[in-house]
């Protein structure tokens, strides 16, 4: 990316100019700020609009049919796994469990007392076997009662956020699998992106996610590349022939990420450093981009002196001026696409190069400038 030795030859006219322009009438030079061109960091990737959906997402579904007596929880609450939403009736369930209880009890009093008459050989093997097992079967029979009557009991499936639950109140009938909210839990989430079949190839297991909100000031988080189905279209859905569907999974660090909000990805397909220039260097001309360089006047001294172009007057006041005296070149470049303000530099300059990054709208080639301070 080395750039060749200064040629003036098509900016002579440019020079000619030079001769009735404020700066050649005494008046102080640009006062320009300059960068050094150097590397950066570039990430090339794939830019994809997506849904998020949570890793964990559950419908709240009652397992028997019964009337809501009570409401345990708020809708936004945050819950445990196990934890009691709604609560049914459940009084002859409640009766049957007391029931049982009772019958255990007693039948367990007979087992421990005829295990000792049979320890004593005053009773048979038998009589106490009957006892013990009429022990055993109240014991199952209790389990049973009590799931029972936990099925009247709407528990959470998982820890995580209770949705909507406007929809039921109390002494409303609710049927056995009837979806009454949804549990989320938005701790790790997933953005379920439609990539471009032209773009799918540059995909792989692994590579990194950048996501960015839509809102204002924007969310920012990142995660991984865990899934890329293995056919054209979501999920299967063949009205969407030339996506593949990708999964990125990434933590929720700032919790302020929810499922079904679409956000901004970009997949990151690789990583380089390479010499860049800041997008304020850059002009277009005829569909040409440019930056203005930055040279000594004693490297363009020699051609602006031999040119018959360039008044005698505007030569004079050149020469006037020390060796040193900064001068701006237009110099052609090519570049890779913009990421971050900055593009990457194909070729026309060299690293250590100085470009001018501002007031490039008033520079006109072979103008002197006065470089700004690093301050």
């Amino acid at each position: 990316m080395r750039h060749s030795p200064i040629n003036l030859v098509p900016l002579l006219p440019v020079f000619a100019l030079l001769a009735c322009s404020p700066q050649t009438q005494g008046r102080p030079p640009l006062v320009v700020q300059v960068e050094q061109v150097g590397d950066a960091t570039f990430m090339p990737g794939i830019e994809v609009i997506s849904r998020l959906e949570s890793t964990t997402n559950v419908a709240l579904r009652p397992e028997v049919d019964g009337r809501v007596v009570k409401i345990l929880a708020l809708q936004g609450q945050r819950v445990k796994a196990g934890q009691p939403i709604l609560v049914l009736d459940n009084v002859q369930q409640s009766a049957n469990l007391n029931a049982s209880q009772a019958q255990a009890r007693r039948d367990r009093i007979n087992a421990e007392r005829y295990i000792f008459l049979n320890q004593q050989g005053a009773i048979s093997a038998r009589q106490r076997d009957y006892y013990v097992t009429e022990a055993i079967r109240s014991a199952d029979q209790v389990k049973a009662d009590a799931a029972t009557l936990g099925y009247k009991y709407v528990t959470s499936p998982i820890a995580g956020e209770i949705g909507d639950l406007d929809s039921v109140k109390l002494g409303d009938y609710v049927r056995q699998g009837q979806a009454i909210t949804g549990i989320v839990d938005n701790s790790t989430l997933w953005t379920l992106m439609d990539v471009p079949a032209t773009q799918a190839s540059a995909v792989s297991l692994g590579q990194t996610v950048l996501l960015k909100t839509q809102g204002n000031p924007p969310v920012s988080g990142s995660g991984k590349v865990v899934f890329i189905s293995p056919y054209f279209g979501v999920s299967g859905d063949q009205s969407s022939p030339n996506t593949v569907l990708v999964k990125a999974e990434f933590p929720n660090l700032t919790g302020k990420l929810k499922t079904g909000q679409f956000v901004r990805n970009r997949i990151v397909t690789s990583t380089t450093r390479q010499l860049s220039v800041p997008v304020q260097a850059v002009m277009m001309q005829a569909q040409q981009p440019f930056v203005y360089r930055i040279v000594p006047l004693s490297a363009a001294l020699p051609k602006i002196k031999a040119s018959t172009q360039i008044p005698d007057a505007t030569k004079a006041r050149l020469e006037k001026l020390p060796a040193a005296t900064p001068i701006v070149v237009q110099t052609a470049v090519k570049l890779g696409t913009l990421q971050n303000n900055r593009y990457p530099l194909m070729s026309g300059l060299s690293a250590g190069d100085r470009i001018v990054t501002s007031n490039t709208a008033l520079l006109r080639s072979g103008m002197p400038v006065k470089i700004a301070s690093a301050n």
